[in-house]
């Protein structure tokens, strides 16, 4: 059988486009109710592509071989912000090499910041909330989880670079708003940042005693023994600087808007937090339904396939994207039921599959990032919950919408807290 039985929207390919852009809740959505679980797109210079809902098929497509696939293509609008050697944008063999050398850095000791390290920096920045007054709490997240994500990188958030970084940031993309504003700006701050970037990757490999990943980063090899380039050790920082960052500055935000509209909730998580943190099952769970609601990628690496696969019994020609919908799997009533509702308590009745639940991808490019991802958001939360209460609200859910690729609470959705 043929995927070319499968049906999607009729529109021109520059219509889908806006569409898959510009709100793609709704657009997903409204494929999925009408032409089911697996829709054809044309998304222009894509080609065709194929968004999937069904956990079978995820199963199916992250079990494929990395020579089947390429991802670089339906990840070349992170080009701009992340640098052309961005392990988003590799595949093969240097996706591979990238890989090995990227993920246990996010492991080491010596690089992931403590957990009361990042309590101190979230609990600075928390501190100048306005007491009673409505505010958006997510430019204060961004600037919050850039400077943990300094603190990683440098290993210092005294030092010059990390200080010039954190006012560059704080002047030029936390405060912006708009779809993809902060992007924008961040990327015309690239010039300066590399050439302090150049700096203290030289001064890193004469003493490379220095903390900080970029120490690590700066010391790798390849193969051939020879030092990783300047400019790839510069790109991976700059895939911290926006993978790392904006991802748990939102998630972080999602949990804010959800928790001051579910008080049940809220009670329950506040019981817990004084718990030590090997014991903090609620908070794991409130952590899951945050990014089951709108999962802030709300599609991993699209599969752009080199030869002919098999999906669910299906043949797919070269040239194929095939797409995981993380939003559409995790809106399944047959999955989640009440899939509307943020209830935490769904995962503690029942464990997902990886081809269920996967907020962060999977196969072999599922995200590197996710162990930090989850300290973070439960240091940031227990912190901000330590210091405020979160007043309810009687404004209804708003839906996302697009933080450069990712899913925000819109920039009009605000918090009011109250001292404790």
């Amino acid at each position: 059988m043929s995927y070319g039985l499968f049906t999607g929207p009729s529109e021109p390919a520059s219509i889908q486009v806006q569409r898959y852009i510009e709100n793609p809740v709704l657009f997903w959505e409204s494929c999925f109710e009408q032409y089911g679980s697996v829709i054809r797109l044309d998304l222009g210079s894509l080609g065709p592509v194929v968004l999937f809902a069904d956990p079978d098929a995820v199963k199916s497509i992250f079990r494929l071989p990395a020579d089947t696939f390429q991802c670089g293509p339906y990840n070349e609008h992170y080009r701009y912000v992340m640098g052309d050697l961005s392990l988003l944008l590799q595949d093969g063999e240097t996706h591979r090499r990238q890989r090995r050398m990227f993920s246990p850095l996010l492991r080491h000791d010596q690089c992931v910041p403590k957990f009361s390290s990042i309590c101190e920096i979230v609990g600075a920045m928390v501190e100048t909330w306005p007491a009673g007054k409505p505010f958006n709490p997510r430019p204060s997240l961004h600037e919050a989880t850039f400077r943990v994500m300094i603190g990683l990188i440098f290993g210092d958030l005294s030092s010059s670079s990390s200080q010039e970084l954190i006012a560059l940031h704080r002047r030029s993309v936390a405060t912006q708003v708009g779809s993809w504003g902060p992007w924008r700006n961040f990327s015309r701050m690239q010039p300066r940042i590399r050439q302090m970037l150049a700096e203290e990757i030289r001064q890193r490999r004469a003493n490379p005693d220095q903390p900080g990943f970029l120490t690590h980063l700066a010391g790798a090899r390849d193969e051939a023994g020879e030092w990783v380039s300047h400019e790839e050790c510069e790109d991976h920082v700059f895939s911290l600087l926006v993978a790392g960052v904006d991802t748990s500055a939102i998630a972080l935000a999602w949990a804010l808007h959800w928790l001051s509209r579910e008080p049940t909730v809220l009670a329950r998580l506040l019981a817990e937090i004084p718990t030590t943190l090997d014991k903090t099952p609620y908070l794991n769970a409130v952590y899951a339904e945050t990014l089951r609601m709108y999962p802030v990628v709300p599609t991993p690496s699209g599969r752009k396939l080199t030869r002919e696969v098999q999906i669910s019994g299906v043949s797919f020609e070269a040239g194929v994207t095939l797409v995981p919908c993380t939003y559409l799997v995790h809106r399944r009533e047959d999955l989640y039921s009440r899939s509307h509702v943020f209830r935490p308590e769904r995962f503690l009745e029942r464990t997902f599959t990886p081809f269920e639940y996967f907020p962060f991808g999977g196969g072999v490019r599922s995200c590197v990032g996710e162990m930090l991802a989850a300290m973070e958001f439960q240091a940031g939360l227990k912190t901000i919950l330590e210091r405020w209460q979160l007043q309810p609200t009687d404004a209804p859910a708003m839906g996302p919408v697009r933080h450069g690729t990712l899913l925000a609470p819109p920039d009009d959705s605000t918090l009011t807290v109250k001292s404790r």
